[in-house]
């Protein structure tokens, strides 16, 4: 059934997408939810659905050193998306965790948070969407090649014939259609949660089909790089992030494609980023209403049906912006310029800790500074940012 509320502002979630190559931060920047502050001062409890099984295990020794407790973080491996979407109900349904022995079956012993109280998530990230959408393919054409099996044998094929028939299956239309809604599914799951989310993802390149001269079709590269994972993951995350490796600095950096929470404006390009950006939308939305819209996507399926069954019954038809400064050129002396650059960039390298680097990019933008380097060449302002970075 329809829900429905008074007009009223309500506490602000966080529903990220983040995607990229390997090696460019995605999971170090998913991570970083650990060091989040709850609006009561208590640390963020997150849980860790994990396909890309240890893409944050070496990382680990970092955010303990950094000072988070370990037992904040509750980390399943797994590949099936309908494992993921059973601890997604699990969140949203405030139900206890059970630990699992190593046949991965429940044990009767509760998972714990570092309070030692029943682990509740305050967050969800799912790290490999891309993974996920390769397993329910995988299902869908073993499932394809069942049907194919029936085929087979209600039409008589014996030997070469009917191995050809069922090991030749492939995805059918019906099938890409019953992915999309599974991905789109999930992204609704986690927006209504109650928690906050991130989803990350590998990319590839975009592509879109086009008529030949000889009216053919084909398929031809964009130049456009988006999310290898369900089709339309990005369209309902409140905020996309594509992280990439500068070529020029070797610097991570993050392409901010949308941000409805406007932390940052759309299309900004922001070097070494850091989560913390976004605990201010948590701290602003704190003394908000909180309100779950559970996501009915399925059960809308269901009501859908019940209407037009009904229906024919009837016989009815019915700064931090991550914006660069304008080039000011002050100083010729381009060798000066690189080597400060160098230096903070070095600098901030070293620092592990995101809080910490948090608090230098707030410092800059208090002092009327910019936080991302790579095209300002007024050596005075250099030198005002290195001063800033390296007294902390």
């Amino acid at each position: 059934m329809a829900k429905a509320r008074s007009a009223a502002v309500t506490q602000s979630k966080l529903n990220m997408l983040i995607y990229g190559e390997p090696f460019t931060g995605k999971s170090t920047l998913a991570m970083q939810l650990a060091y989040f502050k709850r609006p009561d001062g208590k640390p963020f409890r997150v849980l860790y659905l994990d396909p890309e099984s240890g893409s944050i295990d070496d990382y680990l020794e970092t955010l303990e050193q950094n000072g988070v407790q370990l037992a904040n973080i509750y980390i399943v491996y797994t590949q099936s998306l309908g494992e993921v979407r059973q601890y997604i109900a699990k969140v949203k349904n405030n139900e206890d965790f059970y630990e699992l022995d190593e046949d991965g079956k429940e044990t009767d012993r509760v998972v714990l948070d570092a309070d030692g109280q029943p682990f509740r998530a305050d967050a969800i990230v799912i790290d490999g969407a891309t993974i996920l959408n390769l397993t329910t393919k995988q299902g869908l054409i073993e499932f394809s090649k069942k049907r194919n099996k029936v085929k087979a044998d209600k039409d008589g094929l014996i030997g070469d014939a009917k191995l050809v028939k069922i090991e030749g299956a492939g995805l059918e239309l019906k099938d890409y259609q019953t992915i999309n809604f599974k991905g789109q599914d999930l992204i609704l799951d986690l927006m209504a949660s109650g928690v906050h989310c991130i989803v990350t993802a590998r990319e590839t390149d975009e592509k879109e089909t086009i008529k030949t001269a000889d009216g053919e079709t084909t398929s031809v590269v964009t130049g456009r790089k988006i999310p290898d994972g369900f089709k339309g993951m990005d369209y309902n995350a409140k905020t996309v992030i594509r992280t990439f490796i500068d070529k020029e600095t070797g610097q991570i950096c993050a392409h901010i494609i949308k941000d409805r929470t406007n932390v940052y404006k759309g299309n900004t390009v922001v070097e070494d980023p850091t989560l913390l950006a976004w605990q201010s939308v948590i701290e602003k939305t704190a003394s908000r209403a909180n309100f779950v819209l559970k996501n009915d996507l399925t059960k809308a399926v269901d009501i859908e049906q019940e209407i037009y069954a009904k229906e024919i019954l009837e016989g009815v038809s019915g700064n931090l912006t991550g914006e660069s400064i304008e080039n000011n050129k002050t100083n010729n002396d381009e060798n000066e310029i690189t080597e400060i650059k160098n230096k903070i960039m070095s600098k901030l390298k070293s620092i592990t800790d995101p809080v910490k680097k948090t608090n230098i990019r707030n410092t800059l933008k208090e002092k009327g500074l910019p936080d991302a380097f790579k095209t300002v060449n007024d050596i005075s302002i250099l030198h005002q940012v290195w001063e800033i970075i390296s007294n902390n």
